[in-house]
């Protein structure tokens, strides 16, 4: 039977019809409107899509030579842009009653507009040691990229490299920069091998995007074993590693 056939005989009263169209294409009576489980594969894909999508939208910025403010580079801390430094703490972080802003606690909570700048002879050497740093760390765990306590891989130091790089003459390149411009060649490919794994899987799987799309809408991870509401011939496959 061709498809154009079928779904020709397919009408908006005819119930029975449409309920055969789920059982072909959906794999049974629930197969239009079965929820979609997420997996462990979706978890892990969605966490390499945010690193991407984190990447993409700061890659120009940043090879331009300037932080937006309150981005946090791991290893290296949260920019406040108004005093061209990191700082361990966010941009407006709230204790006791008092705001951390531009490196201090006081009684105002900053200014919710701070542009972009260009961090400090001093702010870029702490970006070049903490690039130094994870390289290493990287070369000891055989050059994967993991996702540890005191950095984000290479994702990460590429963010690092293309900062380092658009201060060219505001700073004296160190060990880390050094050996960055011979490694980030390979940290851009391996970026664009988990862009084209994501969108492998995400075509695979029709439920991911809309799991991804809910859990921006309730800003919380992508977790297993969350149920997503499907569409036509989504998955109700519970958790799996594969």
């Amino acid at each position: 039977m061709k498809y154009r056939s079928m779904f020709a005989s397919i009408r908006p009263n005819g119930i029975l019809r449409w309920s055969t169209a789920c059982i072909l294409f959906g794999g049974g009576l629930g197969g239009c409107n079965r929820d979609y489980v997420v997996t462990e594969k979706d978890s892990k894909m969605a966490e390499v899509q945010s690193r991407i999508e984190v990447l993409d939208s700061q890659k120009a910025l940043l090879q331009n030579g300037e932080v937006a403010n309150n981005f946090h580079i791991p290893g290296v801390g949260y920019y406040h842009a108004d005093v061209h430094d990191f700082f361990e703490h966010s941009y407006g972080l709230a204790r006791d009653e008092r705001f951390f802003v531009d490196g201090e606690w006081g009684f105002e909570p900053g200014s919710e507009t701070v542009l972009p700048s260009r961090p400090s002879p001093e702010a870029l050497k702490k970006v070049d040691d903490a690039l130094a740093r994870e390289q290493e760390l990287a070369k000891s765990n055989g050059g994967s990229q993991v996702n540890h306590h005191h950095g984000g891989g290479m994702g990460n130091m590429l963010m690092m490299y293309w900062l380092l790089s658009g201060n060219r003459g505001m700073f004296s390149p160190g060990a880390g920069f050094q050996q960055a411009g011979r490694n980030a060649g390979n940290w851009q490919n391996q970026v664009d091998t988990d862009r084209r794994n994501v969108s492998n899987h995400a075509a695979a799987n029709p439920g991911y995007a809309r799991a991804v799309e809910q859990s921006k809408a309730k800003g919380t991870p992508v977790r297993p074993g969350q149920s997503v509401r499907g569409g036509f011939g989504s998955s109700g496959r519970g958790p799996s590693g594969s």
